[in-house]
């Protein structure tokens, strides 16, 4: 899983380092760093520089077009650099880093502080960017703190980012970077769909890498009703995706999570659909053809869509699925029935599973080789549990 897409901003902030600092040399052994609060107060503010404390360096939200600019500092043992930093609302920084030295970077909420709001070791590099995530319950000005053992000059440059953490509408079909300030609180992210179709929910990267996890309700309009049934759990196990089936509306997606920084993608698909609401009303499905379908959360479990194949002459048959779902339980199931009952059923659930079904007509107990004879047979495709999604069908 991709962590960050700001990770390519490392061609950036080499080209700091090649045209401010060629030649610029600092090697040590990693030791313990010492308490920089005690001397955080070595903030440069000649005559309102950039990073100092009367024009911070103001974060670029990750969900404009903007590219953030990256900033030199230079520091000693001796010598700790303060930056000032500005965050217009509540939300997560996001700090791309280089150094030329071991370095701790902290991230203080004012210059009196006596303990960080958080700090990460950077290790020296002029080719590849640290990222560093910051929690910021609040807008204001904050102070990033560059702190090393190493008594000769070191240089760095970085550049910030921020996430807004708030209830939002995400453009549809678009990453929005989004950020979490406690992992006990959802956040809710509007959609609307046009017209009955699938929702496709991704996570494309989180701070946490492949160990995200992302705790996720489906909610009607009203915020009142989780149409998941449940918290549904999307982590790596299930590629960092999961799908909703829903009818005409607005609804909201409410999203839990550890990661103080990631993207959600909230994608809205409308197939064509050709399908009968009952048995008598089932649409043919032809030898080679395919048809497509969407079961909505909303739905009943014992509705459905329903078609219909016209066998000819005694044949194997082999019907193939192919599906999106989600929820919290359960998924897409898809039954064969004959002119009396159902005689074969296969059930899909839990992201993108595909498989074929190979009905066969058993008479006084003999199985005829596996095979259908001449007749009219039905399939009915419903919600299985508190699944929802896409699927298509294609006798083959």
């Amino acid at each position: 899983m991709k962590k960050t897409k700001f990770l390519s901003l490392a061609l950036t902030l080499a080209l700091v380092f090649t045209t401010v600092f060629a030649g610029a040399e600092s090697i040590f052994a990693e030791t313990t760093f010492h308490a920089l609060s005690s001397t955080i107060t070595a903030l440069d503010d000649t005559a309102g520089a950039p990073g100092s404390e009367t024009n911070p360096v103001a974060a670029v939200n990750a969900n404009s077009k903007e590219e953030a600019k990256a900033w030199s500092v230079a520091y000693s043992s001796s010598n700790p650099m303060v930056a000032a930093v500005s965050i217009p609302k509540a939300g997560t920084f996001e700090f791309n880093l280089m150094t030329t030295a071991y370095t701790r970077v902290y991230l203080f909420d004012s210059l009196e502080a006596t303990d960080p709001v958080a700090y990460q070791d950077i290790a020296p590099s002029t080719t590849e960017a640290t990222t560093f995530y910051a929690k910021a319950k609040k807008a204001g000005t904050y102070y990033l703190g560059f702190d090393t053992n190493s008594a000769s000059e070191v240089e760095g440059a970085f550049n910030v980012y921020y996430a807004p953490a708030a209830n939002a509408t995400p453009t549809k079909g678009k990453t929005y970077h989004a950020a979490s300030l406690s992992s006990t609180k959802f956040y809710y992210y509007k959609v609307t769909m046009a017209k009955t179709g699938y929702l496709t929910i991704d996570f494309p990267w989180g701070e946490n890498g492949d160990s995200s996890s992302y705790s996720v309700k489906l909610m009607n309009a009203k915020k009142s009703k989780n149409l998941f049934k449940g918290v549904n759990k999307v982590d790596y196990n299930k590629g960092f995706v999961t799908y909703a089936g829903l009818p005409k509306g607005t609804y909201y997606v409410a999203v839990k999570t550890t990661d103080s920084m990631y993207g959600i993608n909230l994608k809205a698909t409308y197939p064509k659909e050709n399908s009968g609401s009952s048995k008598a009303k089932a649409k043919t499905l032809l030898k080679g053809s395919t048809k497509k379908g969407v079961i909505t959360a909303t739905q009943s479990s014992s509705s459905g869509d329903w078609y219909k194949i016209k066998v000819s002459s005694k044949q194997k048959v082999y019907i193939a699925t192919d599906t999106k779902t989600g929820g919290y339980s359960g998924g897409i199931r898809v039954s064969i029935y004959d002119s009396s009952k159902r005689f074969g059923y296969g059930d899909y659930y839990y992201g993108s599973p595909a498989g074929t079904l190979s009905p066969y007509t058993t008479i006084n107990g003999y199985e005829g080789n596996k095979v259908l004879y001449p007749g009219t047979y039905w399939i009915k495709v419903q919600k299985y549990g508190s699944g929802s999604g896409y699927y298509t069908l294609q006798w083959k």
